[in-house]
């Protein structure tokens, strides 16, 4: 483990996750999109994902990987985000084996094909009324400069890039206001807030679930860098002989994020580094 409030190399992580998947005869490697993979944006629909981390997570899904073909020990990579699962898989380059779970648990796309929880269903009229809702407000200057993104299970409302003092606040308030009108949960990310259907599955379920059958006993490693990723950060967390807890951290990095894994790295470029390191690492002689 890393002394408490440090960083690390991308070298000495890498070692890390390399060590451990090999002890352990697998690895599942499980990572968030936005500020981990991707740079934070102003506008979600411009994000990318770091051209070496696609690569990396390329081969880590490759065809064969959850075999080991060509590798020192079977592999099994996803993306978990709060995006809808095809509008992540469209922003990075995964194998055919890559599983992309998105909208915090609540759908997933594996070999191009979408399933969605059925208890997702009869809240979506009530997403829709309360993207208008939020909507109305917004047009009337409530939080001015403040906007909407809608994704199938929920509505965010970003404030990154607006500057006048409480603007946070002020956007938190109002979704609380229509979350307290419509059941729906309230969440608060990076300069953001979001309504989503109360379902509950999360990050952490969804990891559960891709660590069945045998992948049970493979290393875990859990990449995130915001309030939604804490669950499957302390699923690796807790276990220190096969798992590693990654907090991808910025200036903007929650301290419970920080405060749930014992590795560290700044930022996207640096996770990605990792990343390639590891392919290197766990590629066959």
């Amino acid at each position: 483990m890393t002394a408490s409030g440090a960083t690390v190399t991308p070298e000495r992580l890498a070692d890390r996750i390399v060590e451990t998947a090999v002890t352990a005869g697998g690895l599942v490697l499980c990572t968030d999109f936005d500020g981990s993979l991707a740079p934070i944006v102003e506008d979600p629909d411009t994000a990318r994902e770091v051209p070496a981390a696609g690569a990396a997570l390329a081969w880590l899904s490759r065809r064969g990987a959850a075999h080991g073909v060509g590798a020192r020990c079977p592999t099994r990579a996803a993306v978990v985000t709060a995006r809808d699962a095809e509008d992540a898989f469209a922003r990075v380059s995964l194998g055919v084996e890559a599983v992309v779970v998105g909208n915090h648990g609540l759908d997933r796309l594996v070999r191009g094909r979408l399933s969605l929880a059925a208890a997702v269903v009869p809240w979506i009229p009530v997403l829709d009324a309360a993207q208008v809702a939020l909507a109305d407000a917004l047009t009337v200057g409530r939080a001015p400069g403040a906007r909407l993104e809608r994704k199938r299970c929920n509505v965010v409302v970003h404030c990154r890039g607006v500057e006048w003092p409480g603007v946070e606040d002020a956007v938190a308030g109002l979704a609380a206001e229509v979350a307290a009108r419509t059941g729906l949960w309230l969440t608060r990310g990076k300069m953001a807030v979001e309504l989503r259907v109360p379902v509950h599955r999360n990050k952490a379920t969804a990891v559960r679930a891709l660590r069945r059958g045998p992948w049970l006993t493979a290393a875990l490693c859990t990449a995130g860098d915001d309030h939604g990723d804490v669950g499957m950060l302390a699923l690796a967390e807790a276990m220190p002989e096969r798992g590693t807890a990654v907090a991808v951290i910025d200036a903007e990095t929650p301290e419970v994020v920080v405060g749930a894994a014992s590795w560290r790295i700044q930022g996207p470029l640096e996770w990605a580094a990792t990343l390639e390191l590891v392919v290197e690492g766990l590629r066959a002689a």
